[in-house]
C-alpha cells in the first residue's frame, strides 16, 4: 500500500542506536499500511511528534515509543531495548549501581534502584516527572516535584504502594514491571518493621560491624556509631596529612563513592 504524505528525509545517522529505533519505527509504521497522521491520531498526539520520534534527530520518551510500537504491532520490548541504548549514548555520568529488584532487602537498596531507574528513562526533570504522573492521577494519586527529587536523591523513601506506582509512571517503567517493584516495596518494608526483633538486633550488629570495616579498609575511621545506611555518617580521614572529618552516607559508600572526599577534592 503506497502512503501519502510528506516523504522523510534520509535518517542522519543509521548506525547509531537513536538511527535504528528511528528506522524502526518507520518501518513498523509502513509494514501496516499507515501513514503518520493515521498513527498521531491513534496515539492521540500531532504529527510533528510521530516525524520527531521517526526523524532520526531527536529522541521520543519512552512512553511514545512504546504508543507507537503498539500501534503498529511492533515488539515492544525490542523498542524499549533500542530506545535505552540510544538514551545512554553519549552520557558521562555512570549509572548508579544497584542490586537486581530480588535481591533488595533493605531501604536504602531500594533507593538506588530508584536513582537508577531515573538515570535510565534519561534523567527527566522533577517538573517533568510531576507532569508525567499527573496522566494517572486517579490511579495513583499526585506525586510533586518536590516529593519525586527527594525520593530520586534518596532523602525520602517511598512511603505507600501508590507512590511508588506514581514515580515508576513518572519514569516511563513499563506497568508489566510494577508488581516486582510492589513485591519489592513490601519485602523492604516488612524487613524494617521487624528490626526491632531480636534475631534481626542481631543483624544489624553484624551490619554496623561490616560497615565499619569496610570504612577502615578505605583509610576512614567512623567516628559515630553506625545508625544505617542513608543517614549520615561522620568520618575522619586516617591519612596523616590530612585527618580531615566529612560526612557521608554509607548507601553512597557502597555504591562506589569510597574515600575521603576531601583528599579527593585535593586531588583534582
Amino acid at each position: 500500500m503506497a502512503l501519502t504524505g510528506r516523504p522523510m528525509a534520509p535518517i542522519p545517522e543509521p548506525n547509531s542506536w537513536k538511527g535504528r529505533l528511528a528506522a524502526a519505527l518507520r518501518e513498523g509504521r509502513a509494514a501496516c499500511g499507515l501513514t503518520r497522521s493515521r498513527v498521531a491520531d491513534r496515539v492521540g498526539t500531532s504529527v510533528a511528534t510521530i516525524q520527531r520520534a521517526e526523524s532520526g534527530h531527536d529522541l521520543p520518551t519512552l512512553q511514545m515509543a512504546h504508543a507507537i510500537a503498539v500501534v503498529c504491532r511492533l515488539d515492544g520490548e525490542r523498542i524499549e531495548s533500542l530506545w535505552r541504548k540510544a538514551s545512554q549514548r553519549g552520557r558521562k555520568q555512570h549509572l548508579t549501581r544497584a542490586r537486581s529488584l530480588p535481591q533488595i532487602v533493605s531501604t536504602a537498596e531500594l533507593g538506588l534502584a530508584l536513582r537508577r531507574v531515573w538515570e535510565m528513562n534519561g534523567c527527566p526533570s522533577a517538573r517533568e516527572m510531576e507532569r508525567r504522573a499527573k496522566t494517572r492521577i486517579r490511579e495513583f494519586g499526585p506525586l510533586s516535584r518536590s516529593t519525586a527529587w527527594r525520593i530520586r536523591e534518596r532523602d525520602q523513601p517511598v512511603m505507600s504502594r501508590k507512590q511508588l506506582f506514581a514515580y515508576l509512571v513518572a519514569c516511563e517503567v513499563p506497568e508489566a514491571r510494577f508488581r516486582l517493584w510492589a513485591e519489592t516495596w513490601h519485602r523492604v518494608r516488612q524487613a524494617e518493621n521487624r528490626r526491632d526483633t531480636p534475631g534481626d538486633a542481631r543483624q544489624w550488629a553484624l551490619q554496623a560491624a561490616e560497615a565499619e570495616q569496610r570504612l577502615r579498609e578505605a583509610g576512614l575511621v567512623p567516628e559515630e556509631r553506625f545508625r544505617g545506611s542513608r543517614v549520615p555518617w561522620t568520618v575522619r580521614c586516617r591519612r596523616r596529612t590530612c585527618r580531615q572529618i566529612s560526612r557521608i552516607r554509607y548507601a553512597d559508600f557502597i555504591a562506589g563513592a569510597g574515600g575521603c572526599r576531601v583528599c579527593a577534592g585535593h586531588a583534582t
